[in-house]
């Protein structure tokens, strides 16, 4: 089994933590010195406690080579994942989403171009970049005049900051899609025709594999993998990325 190419990058990192628990800080590098002493069950638990008043790439990624080292691989993917969402460039914790990936045997889901776009920025980013362009370009276009600013400075900068706008709302939009998908938990979790226990079987999925959610009943989520496999699994194996 490969190993993961930046198991403890965060491990020893500072963390602005507020105080909606009783010393978040301490609780980090109790985490921390549980992972560092191969208490990887322990760990998972310290860092459990900072979400989701704590949310930050940090925590998850931590906690992503925590399940890994626990050969949890489901629960590995979700974290690399939320890390990711929250820190989109960040080449480490692509490495280790990328080769738990390949540890548990799931071909990586493959996003339209807007994704792609999207991950050069996070979800936050890309919203105040479409805000502030937004309100640039309407007091380019409507306020402008109103000074007598004319001339091609004025519709050189107008043209940007309307540019800027477009791309961040296909930025915002790439984010939106990727919100629709979850990561599947444990293996061989059991898909169902309806959400029910005692329904029909309509096969089984690895831990690990990426679904678009496409309804929520109950206890159950209505999810779609690839193109051929639809039904429905319990929310116990399987978790969204982006929490609602």
């Amino acid at each position: 089994m490969k190993t993961l190419l930046s198991i403890g990058l965060f491990l020893i990192s500072a963390l602005g933590l507020s105080a909606a628990v009783s010393n978040p800080q301490s609780i980090f590098e109790e985490a921390n010195t549980f992972y560092g002493n191969g208490e990887y069950t322990e760990a998972i638990e310290a860092y459990q406690q900072l979400i989701p008043e704590h949310q930050s790439a940090n925590i998850h990624y931590n906690m992503g080579n925590a399940y890994y080292r626990l050969g949890e691989f489901g629960p590995a993917i979700l974290h690399f994942e939320k890390a990711l969402a929250l820190d989109p460039r960040n080449p480490d914790i692509r490495a280790n989403l990328e080769l738990t990936q390949e540890a548990a045997e799931v071909i990586p889901t493959s996003h339209s171009w807007a994704n792609g776009l999207s991950d050069r920025f996070s979800a936050n980013t890309w919203a105040w970049l479409a805000v502030t362009s937004f309100w640039a370009s309407l007091g380019l276009i409507i306020l402008a005049p109103l000074y007598r600013w004319r001339g091609p400075m004025r519709g050189g900068v107008t043209s940007l900051a309307l540019v800027v706008l477009v791309v961040s709302c296909i930025g915002l939009y790439g984010w939106h899609v990727r919100a629709g998908y979850g990561v599947v938990l444990s293996d061989d979790a059991r898909l169902s025709v309806a959400p029910t226990s005692s329904s029909p079987a309509a096969g089984t999925v690895k831990a690990g594999e990426m679904a678009k959610i496409t309804q929520s009943h109950g206890d159950y989520y209505l999810v779609r993998i690839g193109s051929d496999k639809v039904g429905w699994l319990p929310k116990a194996q399987f978790s969204p990325v982006w929490d609602s």
